[in-house]
């Protein structure tokens, strides 16, 4: 059986972790991914935690499944090969800060005007306008100035910025349901779509049930729900409905837990170890539930992850796409690719001979796998490459 997107090509123009993220769930779901990368490699191959064979955990996460080619589009020759492609693509998703794609000439008027069935994804930090329409801006940013920061910690407490991206993620994630329902709606009109998200709306959607109470910190006044730390270091969250249980739990330690406020249940739960407040409730309780880290949850259920065996790190385990389907659809298990691998089998696909494939990786207008670029450019500064950070 083949997965439910077999036939859809997708010209991946993505960077860093939103848009790369949601064409690796095309790909995860069946499409055919062409990663469009320049001489140098897209932003996400050099940031972030490196492994020892010199690939970025960053880029690593999010490409699995796809193919690369390198072009570089500032050359005609390289642009006119992207617009090869483009042809050939049923959807382009591209996530350029606002006008590049434009300056390119891979604008989203541009092509649908020539191809009226292309379906076109932006997502961007801040959408095409606004006062910060034309910055850049990475997770921390976006987390910043939607209002999560502020309502991520206790009470009187500084801003805590979430250890996960979901700005990113979710972004990822809408623009994979824009691009399947412009899919089915293609289907029966045969008309294209042009879709825009970007990442500042994207997290304001996730707190939608915040809207209604602009001034909620998420933590009630007076609550002892929340975080804590025990006596062995290890820490525990406290739930809402777990307060009657742990007035009742500290009533037995010899405390009236029904007068007992946050700092008061803090001191109690410093004095044992974590297991001995878990033990109170049983298992399977949620009033009262351990602090995890990914090494405690990722030795479960072995549907959650997959293997896939990287020619230069090797046996690389990630995070399956969390859907399952009934008839199930083939696993993509295909590694995240070397910058240029597929160069040469693309530009065959394209009816490029290899004598002038040759004459453009000598020209530096490709590249391939293992071959550096004519010109070696200078690696990005710290600060440059925040400032190319777009989501």
């Amino acid at each position: 059986m083949t997965g439910p997107l077999a036939g859809v090509r997708v010209l991946d123009l993505t960077h860093f972790v939103a848009g790369p993220w949601c064409t690796m769930l095309l790909a995860d779901l069946g499409a055919e991914v062409t990663k469009l990368e320049p001489p140098a490699g897209e932003i996400g191959r050099g940031m972030g935690s490196v492994y020892s064979a010199d690939e970025s955990a960053i880029f690593l996460g999010f490409n699995r499944g796809k193919r690369s080619i390198s072009l570089d589009l500032k050359q005609p020759e390289g642009l006119a090969a992207a617009l090869q492609l483009v042809e050939q693509s049923d959807v382009v998703v591209q996530n350029f800060r606002p006008g590049t794609a434009e300056r390119l000439g891979l604008g989203a008027a541009e092509l649908r005007a020539r191809y009226p069935e292309l379906i076109y994804c932006t997502v961007s930090a801040f959408g095409p306008d606004g006062p910060y329409a034309t910055l850049p801006a990475n997770d921390p940013v976006i987390q910043a100035l939607s209002g999560s920061m502020a309502s991520t910690g206790q009470l009187e407490g500084r801003p805590v910025r979430m250890g996960v991206s979901l700005p990113d993620v979710g972004a990822g994630v809408l623009a994979a349901v824009g691009i399947l329902a412009a899919l089915l709606r293609r289907a029966g009109s045969g008309t294209g779509s042009t879709i825009d998200l970007n990442l500042l709306d994207t997290q304001l959607y996730a707190q939608t049930d915040h809207v209604g109470n602009t001034g909620s910190t998420g933590v009630e006044p007076g609550s002892i729900c929340g975080p804590y730390v025990c006596g062995d270091g290890l820490s525990l969250w406290l739930n809402a409905d777990g307060e009657s249980w742990i007035a009742a739990g500290l009533q037995s330690e010899g405390s009236s837990g029904f007068e007992m406020n946050r700092a008061q249940v803090a001191a109690i739960l410093r004095t044992r170890p974590r297991a001995h407040w878990l033990e109170l409730i049983g298992p399977g309780g949620t009033g009262i539930v351990p602090v995890l880290g990914l090494s405690d949850v990722l030795p479960g259920a072995p549907s959650r992850t997959l293997e896939v065996q990287h020619p230069t790190v090797g046996t690389l385990r990630q995070v399956r796409t969390p859907v399952m389907a009934d008839p199930p659809w083939p696993l993509v298990d295909a590694p995240p690719p070397r910058l240029g691998e597929h160069t040469r089998e693309v530009l065959h696909e394209l009816g490029f001979p290899d004598v002038e494939i040759d004459r453009l990786v000598a020209q530096g207008i490709v590249r391939e796998q293992g071959i550096p670029p004519t010109t070696s450019p200078k690696p990005p500064s710290t600060k440059e490459i925040h400032a190319k950070e777009q989501s």
